[in-house]
């Protein structure tokens, strides 16, 4: 289906051969479900953050960076090659709280063989919090002079990850905010995790408390820039219990459980899951 809404947009803020001014040029591309526009080939290093800006400066349109799938090379990607299933529910009307408590108790908790030594190791895997789950962690507080941008922190992990995967493609999704635009896509990369809506309702609390960003998505993949971590193991450990919720195996990939996942996340600006 087309969405005149998104194609009116692009053609607004990147008319045709528009390389002088105030809007960025945009790639060849085209439009690969509803509300996603994709480029053909691979981003150029600093056109993401000035589609950034722009969406900043109002033309509706969420840049991110992705990765297709191997094999979906070729400039004629679908949305199978990125992991999309358009229609899944938006993030309206979701409790990130109940959603959380919700993956910790099915996915973490559960115990494929029932062995109760396994369930042992399971849950000191989960210590310091076991079968309990803690709630969600506070907003990290932080001076208000010592608080990075966090646009500015999405910008840096864009190049970063550019620099890193140069063959990354442009996308371009009528929304919001990264949030939104994960379920605008209809992003499906969980193995039946979760639906788009619900993650993107995650998503968005994080973006309120931590100042977190969307900056590249894959077809079991995400990667998202952070502006104000956790700045101490306490702080941290309920944030890991999140992700292990939202992710579980970003839990089971740390040989030191929860603990030493926490470990991992203090300071850090770049929250990356992945599901298999």
């Amino acid at each position: 289906m087309i969405d005149s809404r998104l194609l009116s947009g692009l053609r607004r803020r990147f008319p045709a051969r528009s390389a002088e001014g105030g809007t960025a040029p945009l790639l060849p591309g085209r439009q690969v479900v509803s509300a996603l526009w994709v480029s053909d080939g691979a981003a150029p290093e600093g056109l993401w953050q000035k589609l950034h800006r722009e969406h900043g400066a109002g033309s509706g349109l969420w840049p991110l960076l992705l990765d297709p799938k191997s094999g979906g090379d070729g400039p004629h990607l679908d949305g199978q090659d990125l992991g999309l299933a358009p229609g899944e529910p938006a993030p309206h009307g979701h409790d990130p709280a109940a959603l959380l408590r919700g993956w910790w108790e099915r996915a973490v908790l559960w115990c494929p063989t029932g062995d109760p030594q396994e369930r042992a190791e399971l849950l000191e895997t989960l210590e310091p919090f076991g079968a309990a789950w803690p709630g969600l962690a506070p907003a990290v507080e932080h001076a208000a002079s010592s608080l990075p941008d966090p646009e500015d922190c999405a910008d840096a992990l864009a190049r970063q990850l550019l620099r890193s995967r140069p063959g990354l493609r442009i996308g371009l999704v009528r929304a919001d905010g990264g949030a939104q635009a994960l379920a605008a896509c209809g992003w499906n990369g969980t193995n039946g995790h979760g639906d788009s809506g619900a993650l993107a309702a995650v998503l968005r609390s994080w973006q309120e408390r931590f100042g977190a960003r969307l900056v590249q998505a894959g077809p079991d993949s995400l990667y998202l820039s952070v502006a104000a971590p956790p700045t101490g193991l306490r702080e941290a450990l309920l944030v890991a219990a999140e992700h292990a919720a939202f992710c579980p195996g970003n839990l089971f990939q740390s040989e030191e459980g929860l603990t030493g996942y926490a470990g991992e996340l203090v300071d850090e600006g770049c929250w990356s899951f992945w599901w298999d």
